[in-house]
């Protein structure tokens, strides 16, 4: 089933991209960096496989949300996806929580990134504001839930999980 919404991804990932500077000059944006401190694992499998895993936790792709970026990567890294997952459901969640996924240098591993956050459905300013956006009960959570399924992860330090190219040795 995820593999259908891959289109719509991509799609999602080219009109940001092209939103985010006019947005940005009125003082909006449309790309957001995914900060260090969001870090919360990583998966020994293809982001494809992943995604598969979060669909059966109870996380749906998130197509509007602003694409994540880790500039600190050398060369920067777009995310490859965004999904959230509402403890209570879409419509009666307060918060969610929200993952980004980013490939491995290897490309055989995801990195994923968490917070914790109001729902862009209930409460869409302070969700676009970033307002009480808590990385740490986001990396809590999903580790959580990963850790009740059964599935296994490891916390892999930034100089082994960013990628690196010789130019900027």
């Amino acid at each position: 089933m995820t593999h259908e919404l891959r289109f719509l991804e991509r799609l999602r990932q080219h009109a940001t991209s092209l939103l985010h500077l006019p947005l940005s000059a009125i003082g909006l944006y449309a790309e957001r960096e995914t900060p260090r401190d969001q870090y919360a694992l990583t998966l020994r499998e293809p982001y494809p496989i992943v995604e598969a895993r979060l669909h059966r936790l109870g996380f749906v792709r998130n197509l509007v949300s602003s694409l994540k970026f880790r500039d600190y990567a050398m060369p920067p890294e777009t995310s490859v996806a965004s999904w959230v997952r509402y403890p209570d459901g879409a419509l009666a969640s307060n918060r969610q929580l929200h993952l980004a996924l980013f490939v491995g240098p290897d490309r055989e591993t995801t990195d994923v990134y968490a917070h914790w956050e109001p729902s862009w459905i209930r409460h869409p300013i302070r969700h676009y504001r970033a307002i009480d956006v808590d990385a740490e009960t986001g990396i809590a959570r999903t580790r959580r839930l990963f850790e009740r399924a059964d599935i296994e992860y490891t916390v892999v330090p930034a100089a082994e999980r960013l990628a690196v190219t010789d130019d900027t040795v």
